[in-house]
């Protein structure tokens, strides 16, 4: 896959929970560049975050608009855990805990550059012509990683599923080396469609859609 920029892990941290309690939109702004890493009976399997979407309790967009279920429960805990998914009967998705407990907000991760352990994920996403095409959406990241129920609450500070983030000055190089970050519509919602909630690196080939900014 063609690069501009080599992402090296001795440039990532494991954050404080902190990270993840602040202000949903702030946190999913903030993980674009961030470093997403599985550790499966595989092989590790592993990229940088290059597209996401905030979800919050107070709009109908978010499962937890309508208040807590056996499904959206985790969203309800501390923040920096994993809340997964099955959706159109066919996709895990994967999102991570926001904002403090009790709030019911999270970062859905749309889309990321493969890095490690890519032949592997060549196997699981046979239908991908092309590696750039391998975690470019929701539904393909999960597949490309292994993400699904066994993943559900996970702790991505402290589990096999973990969340590292980038130097201060190595981000800046991320996110000035693909063009800055656009600010957009959420996609596949048929609600609170208006709410400028996505977020992506500006020119990453990896980015599942592409559009203007608004």
């Amino acid at each position: 896959m063609a690069v501009e920029l080599h992402i090296d892990l001795k440039n990532y941290r494991i954050p404080a929970r902190k990270f993840f309690s602040r202000d949903t939109r702030t946190v999913a702004k903030s993980l674009l560049g961030a470093y997403l890493r599985h550790e499966t009976p595989v092989g590790v399997l592993g990229g940088m975050i290059v597209e996401t979407e905030a979800y919050m309790f107070s709009e109908p967009g978010c499962h937890a608009f309508n208040g807590m279920t056996n499904r959206n429960r985790v969203m309800f805990g501390h923040p920096a855990h994993a809340y997964t998914y099955f959706t159109y009967g066919a996709h895990w998705m994967l999102n991570i805990v926001t904002e403090k407990e009790g709030r019911g907000c999270c970062v859905l991760l749309r889309a990321l550059e493969p890095i490690e352990g890519i032949e592997i994920m060549r196997g699981l996403r046979q239908k991908a012509k092309k590696d750039v095409d391998l975690a470019n959406g929701p539904g393909k990241l999960t597949q490309a990683l292994m993400i699904g129920k066994g993943q559900y609450g996970l702790d991505v500070l402290d589990s096999r599923l973990i969340v590292l983030v980038p130097e201060r000055s190595f981000r800046r190089r991320i996110v000035d080396g693909y063009g800055g970050i656009v600010t957009t519509t959420r996609i596949g919602i048929s609600v609170a469609e208006d709410l400028q909630y996505r977020f992506y690196l500006a020119n990453h080939p990896c980015v599942s859609v592409h559009r203007k900014t608004v």
